[in-house]
């Protein structure tokens, strides 16, 4: 059976209704062909690859090299063969694999350097990624998901790909409203859907969709975006977005918001720049991809800036003290951290940015009163202060660039190899400190940490990391 054959039949009737007929044809033909595979490079690694489609060997074969995006300077279409999953890049977070139509959004709010920014839907972290990208280690990040078990693999991604300046939460936008009125200088709401657009690249959202899933599910986004419409500075900008279709859950949700008396204004998307399509029922700033018209799966997109004060509720101001552990016994569980990256750091970390958590310090990019909130991660996760002594983190590895380690081992592609599957390995180089730090490098760029004993590197990877490459 063809993909075309299993849609459901209620989604087929509604996209009748939604396109012309010419344009239906051709959007149910393009069910016939295989979803595209995108990837997308991390700046935070790698400055701008533009022009550069052969930077790896994910490419594939010379006849189907890597394609760029029209809406991701950074994005690309990469061949059926390649497997870039299985690859030391991968795990250095030189990039993130991403459908390509989900680099849209993020790339829309393109927040600057030093802005506050909430990521308010974030797991599993691809959009958070990209945005940390544009903000470049300045400014703030929030990266939220209500589940906390979706929570871990937005973690994970954000600390592969070296991202220094994020909060990780793991809680409802009311409350989070509640803290924060008028904090965030740009928000993106990805927001829960019915997943149309992800049809042909998802079959078991076929299976779960039901006439009645987009009504079930505009309840959900009217309520996020209500919120995250309170925590937004005037003058901040949002970006909404879904990977569905219907207008229920897109334009007529946007409509929701600009009825209700909020100073919002639309700001408007370069469709044609972006080779996409402007939005449905009058709301033309807005954009759509579609797979019959753009190289990726089903996504809307619309951009809006708030204009004045448009709060519905009274919360408590945002107190910004940090949240974390004082005192004497405190103040010595941080000194062990100071004597560790005097030995083997070349790094300056602002003492007043540290925040201890039970045994684990964390670097916070702005300190924050996140007492009562629940948080995955309240900051750079830079290690574990334990029996007197400190223990660094993965994340720590893979946030620094190597000339910020005093030791340091870049191996050969195999030995890599052999370090993401958990090996120690022979060191043949010398170190000037006993049983020393290094971290584990390959091309320059940080896989871990490892700890020399006795002339070989004692892997460090945290069992989650390791890999069968």
């Amino acid at each position: 059976m063809s993909a075309s054959t299993a849609l459901p039949e209620i989604f087929i009737e509604r996209m009748k209704g939604l396109l012309d007929a010419d344009d239906f044809e051709a959007f149910i033909s393009s069910y016939e062909n295989p979803s595209l595979r995108g990837l997308r490079w991390n700046p935070l690694k790698i400055p701008n690859v533009r022009g550069q489609e052969d930077l790896s060997p994910c490419g594939g074969s010379e006849a189907e090299p890597l394609r760029s995006l029209p809406w991701c300077e950074n994005g690309f279409i990469f061949p059926p063969d390649a497997r870039p999953s299985k690859t030391i890049d991968y795990h250095a977070g030189l990039f993130y694999i991403q459908e390509p139509s989900a680099m849209c959004p993020a790339e829309v709010l393109k927040p600057k350097p030093g802005d506050m920014v909430l990521d308010i839907c974030a797991a599993p972290g691809g959009k958070s990624v990209q945005i940390a990208g544009h903000m470049q280690g300045r400014g703030l990040l929030v990266s939220n998901d209500a589940s906390a078990t979706r929570s871990r693999a937005l973690v994970k991604n954000l600390e592969r790909a070296g991202v220094t300046n994020a909060v990780v939460t793991t809680e409802q936008p009311k409350k989070l409203a509640e803290r924060f009125p008028e904090f965030f200088d740009c928000i993106l709401v990805d927001a829960p859907c019915s997943g149309e657009g992800m049809f042909r690249r998802d079959e078991d959202l076929i299976k779960a969709y039901t006439a009645n899933k987009p009504e079930a599910c505009v309840l959900m986004q009217r309520e996020i975006l209500h919120f995250a419409a309170m925590m937004l500075k005037p003058g901040g900008r949002l970006v909404y977005s879904t990977c569905t279709f219907n207008t229920q859950e897109n334009e007529d949700v946007i409509f929701g918001l600009l009825v209700k008396g909020l100073d919002f204004e639309i700001i408007p998307i370069e469709h044609e720049a972006l080779g996409v399509k402007p939005g449905l029922n009058g709301l033309n700033g807005a954009a759509r991809i579609f797979p019959h018209h753009a190289l990726g799966e089903g996504h809307f997109i619309a951009h809006l800036q708030k204009t004045t004060t448009a709060s519905r509720l009274n919360p408590p101001k945002c107190n910004v003290e940090p949240h974390g552990r004082a005192g004497n016994k405190a103040g010595e569980q941080i000194k062990e951290f100071f004597e560790f990256s005097n030995d083997f750091l070349k790094y300056d970390f602002p003492p007043e940015k540290l925040v201890l958590h039970g045994a684990n310090l964390y670097l916070q990019p702005r300190s924050l009163n996140l007492h009562g909130i629940r948080v995955a991660r309240s900051g750079w996760h830079l290690g574990e202060c334990a029996k007197g002594r400190f223990v660094p983190s993965q994340a720590l590895a893979m946030g620094l660039r190597k000339e910020e380690a005093k030791f340091t081992a870049d191996l050969s592609q195999e030995d890599a190899i052999r370090y993401l599957r958990g090996e120690s390995l022979e060191f043949l180089g010398t170190a000037d400190k006993s049983k020393p730090w290094v971290l584990i490098c390959h091309n320059n760029f940080p896989l871990g940490w490892a700890r020399l004993v006795q002339g070989r590197l004692k892997n460090n990877l945290p069992t989650g990391w390791v890999t069968s490459l």
